[in-house]
């Protein structure tokens, strides 16, 4: 029998609610859950959901992004706005990236010129509620077509309606259903070890694969 060639699996917000409820026993197998106790999970849910992004897993949430340099401007806001900004680059007119130092706020704000020119070694990222700005130093005197070009950890999508798709991979929904049932085995004062042994055996294998290659260096070669 020939494999189905799709690998887009995926579950709505509904459908994770509706099974984490059935494992807690506060809906039956066989019927879906009241609407009150669906928004409630809703509501867990996106708080879970937000939770991670202090937490992790991190690595499914890495993605690029740049910044169009211009003469004379040392602040860029970044749409979307990312949770967090791993590392920067500078890329040249020619396509040459020159990795850049991060600081931190008070390092940025302790330079004495801010608007310094020169070739961008260094930035700070400040993360603000509805937008998020990237500062840059020195700031360039011209430009030509050189940018900034980013790798940053996006924000978690919300869950606006049932029907929205859960924003992780496929491989993270069992986490995702078994932690909202835990999540909710507690407001709803059901004790159900089994659950929540399940849901941290899960978050365990999720943060193990959630790692970056290690590179060795083997001395003669």
């Amino acid at each position: 029998m020939a494999t189905s060639g799709s690998i887009d699996y995926s579950l709505t917000a509904s459908q994770v609610i509706t099974h984490a409820l059935r494992l807690i026993g506060v809906a039956a197998v066989f019927e879906d859950p009241s609407g009150e106790d669906a928004a409630i999970a809703k509501t867990q849910l996106n708080l879970m959901l937000k939770g991670w992004q202090n937490a992790g897993p991190h690595i499914f949430r890495q993605t690029e992004g740049s910044a169009t340099l211009v003469a004379g401007t040392a602040s860029y806001a970044l749409s979307p706005r990312p949770y967090r900004v791993i590392d920067a680059r500078y890329r040249d007119a020619n396509g040459r990236d020159l990795p850049m130092l991060e600081l931190t706020r008070q390092e940025y704000y302790d330079l004495p010129l801010k608007t310094s020119t020169g070739v961008p070694t260094t930035y700070y990222f400040d993360p603000q509620r509805a937008a998020g700005t990237l500062y840059v130093w020195p700031v360039p005197a011209s430009v030509t077509t050189e940018t900034i070009r980013y790798t940053y950890q996006r924000v978690i999508e919300d869950i606006d309606s049932l029907s929205n798709d859960i924003d992780v991979p496929s491989e993270h929904l069992d986490l995702v259903t078994y932690a909202l049932a835990d999540r909710l085995s507690d407001l709803y004062g059901k004790d159900v070890p089994r659950i929540t042994q399940r849901a941290g055996l899960l978050t365990a294998q999720a943060r193990d694969m959630d790692r970056e290659p290690i590179i060795r260096m083997v001395p003669g070669r």
